[in-house]
């Protein structure tokens, strides 16, 4: 077993304990090239691999610390990839060539030397060799490191310092060697083990070609973390048809992901809209259940999108109701930030409610727009609420306009407390929803014990101005019919459930 004080990452392979072993000559890093090599190469396994999951190792012979001889055999026995960094030095050195035997060995043993015709065993010839390599370095993967002059009388290392003659050379090697291990360590991973069914169904829209290996790269990620990944591919030719399709794809996830590129994309016939633009607004539909979520991610760094996906992206960052995207579910992020909170998210699992000792439970009616569902102040409100005990109607949204009424009504009736969320819907939704409120609770004798709040979400406009500056947040309607004013809560920031502490307060009061 390899000691946990000299490995404490998790291997990215987890079938090994060490992903890269780095076998070197002590000689060889006099200058830090190996150092440099070593961090070069770490960092870039990390990026192509999308993970710090990942243990690179070397002895550090010349920092005193090297390791005992049982220890450093189990290290080298338990590494996924041996990389011999060929020099002089290492040809003639009886501890490399140890090194070599042991990898060699527990390779053989296990009967796993290749995978898929490539060798776990890998030769970096940092300087030229007038030896013959041990046989043991033949058909294995080769990266050379230094280059001839033009008479191939003398040779130059490459240099590992940015700025200098060969540095160039050394980032291109780097480069090419880290992916051609990246594509070992792929083969050699071993699938975590996931309970079945503890992962979610994940709808990954279908993107253009800019985004392609980004998309790839989320599908692995979440894929490797047990969810299941629904990827539209083979599609029909027309409009209709390719609804339809997704429609029934979407129907069957608990979450969509769309990534949002600099081009706009293909339009189907018999359509206006490209595919990516199509695929987000009929998961905007699905955002009606209320345990769907839909998330957006646009490169932090994209630069010159084409005419008509400029239009786009102005509709998602703005959150205009008809796109509906906000920045509770917009990322513009480096994409490992964005697969980790991505999965985080996924991760999340509602707490229980715990009922508030003393206090009778309230069902409150949570009225909010559609395309506010899924924002992220809205979930807490919902969660906070149930969280003291108190059951949360959400309004319907399925319907011919008389049955949405109808059922609005029955809402109103069955609830003891209204909280109007405030966010992306125009003014004239709110207005409309404060004066049906004070209509149907006009006719019930019981409506003027029942509370009502207006609940002020981002972004903040001139509108929701005047309402944050009525006195002691007790908003008076234009037709006061006898009930106590409209209490107004929320500061179009942040979500803190002290906002919440009057409208909590008010349906808490026994009456």
């Amino acid at each position: 077993m390899v000691s946990p004080a000299l490995v404490r990452e998790r291997s990215y392979t987890q079938t090994y304990n060490v992903d890269v072993f780095i076998s070197y000559g002590q000689i060889d890093n006099q200058d830090k090239w190996i150092s440099e090599f070593h961090q070069r190469l770490e960092r870039r396994l990390q990026e192509l691999l999308g993970t710090r999951e990942l243990v690179v190792w070397r002895d550090l012979k010349l920092d005193g610390v090297d390791v005992f001889e049982d220890v450093l055999k189990g290290l080298v026995s338990q590494s996924a990839v041996f990389i011999s960094v060929l020099s002089p030095r290492y040809v003639s050195s009886l501890s490399c060539r140890e090194e070599l035997d042991w990898f060699l060995d527990a390779a053989q043993a296990a009967g796993s030397l290749r995978i898929d015709l490539k060798s776990r065993l890998v030769k970096v010839i940092k300087t030229r060799l007038s030896e013959e390599l041990p046989s043991n370095f033949a058909d294995t993967l080769g990266f050379r490191f230094y280059e001839d002059d033009e008479n191939k009388e003398f040779f130059h290392e490459f240099d590992t310092k940015e700025g200098a003659p060969r540095f160039i050379q050394f980032k291109d090697q780097c480069e090419r060697l880290a992916q051609a291990v990246g594509g070992i360590l792929k083969k050699l991973r071993r699938p975590p083990a996931v309970q079945a069914g503890t992962g979610k169904t994940i709808f990954l829209a279908r993107t253009t070609s800019d985004l392609e290996r980004q998309r790839n790269s989320i599908r692995e990620e979440l894929e490797s973390h047990g969810h299941t990944v629904l990827t539209p591919s083979s599609l029909p030719d027309s409009g209709p048809e390719i609804k339809s399709a997704l429609e029934e794809q979407l129907a069957k996830c608990d979450v969509s992901v769309h990534l949002i590129g600099r081009s706009y994309g293909v339009i189907p016939e018999e359509e206006t809209r490209s595919l990516g633009e199509l695929q987000y607004e009929l998961a905007l539909t699905e955002r009606r259940r209320p345990d769907f979520q839909q998330v957006v991610w646009i490169p932090k760094d994209l630069q010159n999108p084409e005419e008509r996906q400029k239009a786009f992206l102005a509709r998602l960052r703005e959150g205009k109701d008809q796109t509906g995207a906000h920045q509770s579910d917009l990322n513009e992020e480096p994409l490992e930030e964005f697969k980790s909170d991505l999965l985080q998210l996924l991760s999340h699992k509602p707490e229980t409610p715990t009922a508030v000792a003393g206090a009778r439970a309230k069902a409150v009616y949570l009225v909010c727009n559609q395309t506010d569902l899924n924002r992220e102040q809205l979930i807490k409100i919902k969660g906070y609420l149930r969280s003291r005990g108190h059951p949360v109607e959400l309004p319907p949204f399925e319907g011919n306009p008389e049955e949405l009424r109808k059922i609005e009504e029955e809402l109103i009736g069955d609830t003891d407390a209204a909280l109007i969320y405030y966010g992306t819907a125009k003014d004239a939704w709110v207005i409309a929803k404060r004066k049906n409120l004070r209509k149907v609770l006009g006719s019930k004798p019981s409506g003027r014990d029942y509370a009502r709040a207006l609940y002020l979400c981002a972004p903040k406009d001139e509108r929701k101005q005047d309402y944050l500056s009525v006195p002691n947040h007790l908003f008076l309607e234009p037709e006061p019919m006898g009930f106590p004013p409209l209490l107004v809560v929320g500061d179009c920031e942040d979500f803190d459930p002290t906002k919440l502490g009057d409208f909590v307060q008010l349906i808490e009061k026994e009456h």
